[in-house]
């Protein structure tokens, strides 16, 4: 277990870093107590103290890292976290240079800005020339996926599968809330389910996004070197995972995508 602590220059402790293992707290503490008592730094006591909670500190700091590099796999988060603290330039978002050459520091119309940007870049797909697709299909009527059905098994199962490192939407239900409660959810959540898909509805908060703007290269005034992170609701995720697996199925089983 760790502490999130950093070492002073005065040898105390502060909240600023994770990587100190409580072994590790406890050996610079027990520096700062001997220098306390003999005020010299060349003492001996002091020399084998400050020595001790050096090595203690490099080995913490080592398997720290370590065991960052091991879980990347599962917990990404938190290692490109600990790269970011470690980075002597920070990347901020804004000010902004708009196409008429102003610079932008509201927050309000750097949003708008972003909006503007993010919206343009999608393509418009042309409804009016579609193509009439040839049936392939070589089942019977009841063999067609005409409705999807949410059972208490599926929808239990499924926020298991949900990473901890994940954050929430606009319901601000994390992921790690939902796996803790996810068998008090489950029936009523599949009750949910069940009703968007007959009534052909979802949630209006399903429909909504956190968008975060993260930064690709170029000029950091540049809205065009910006990408789009939509943070949307779990709830929606595990809903869609479960559609899309029933599809998935339903056109290998038939053999609909050549």
């Amino acid at each position: 277990m760790s502490l999130c602590a950093q070492i002073s220059e005065g040898g105390r402790l502060s909240t600023d870093d994770c990587w100190l293992s409580h072994k590790a707290v406890k050996a610079v503490k027990h520096r700062h107590k001997i220098f306390q008592k003999y005020r010299n730094p060349s003492h001996p006591a002091c020399k084998n103290a400050n020595a001790e909670a050096s090595k203690v500190i490099h080995r913490s700091r080592r398997n720290f890292e370590h065991r960052l590099g091991s879980k990347i796999k599962d917990d990404k988060k938190s290692f490109f976290a600990y790269a970011r603290c470690k980075a002597k330039t920070k990347i901020r978002v804004g000010p902004l240079i708009s196409p008429d050459g102003n610079e932008i520091k509201d927050t309000t119309q750097i949003a708008e800005t972003f909006n503007d940007q993010f919206s343009s870049v999608f393509t418009a797909e042309n409804m009016t020339d579609i193509p009439v697709p040839t049936n392939i299909f070589t089942g019977s009527d009841s063999d067609k996926l005409c409705d999807i059905i949410f059972t208490e098994e599926e929808v239990q199962k499924r926020p298991l599968c949900l990473r901890q490192d994940k954050s929430a939407g606009v319901d601000e239900m994390s992921s790690r809330f939902i796996k803790g409660v996810c068998h008090e959810l489950t029936v009523p959540v599949t009750l949910l389910f069940n009703l968007s898909t007959s009534e052909c509805k979802v949630p209006h908060d399903w429909k909504l996004a956190n968008v975060t703007p993260i930064y690709k290269q170029g000029s950091t005034s540049s809205p065009e070197n910006y990408r789009p992170i939509s943070l949307t609701c779990h709830l929606s995720k595990i809903m869609e995972s479960i559609v899309r697996n029933v599809i998935t199925q339903c056109l290998d089983k038939f053999d609909l995508i050549p």
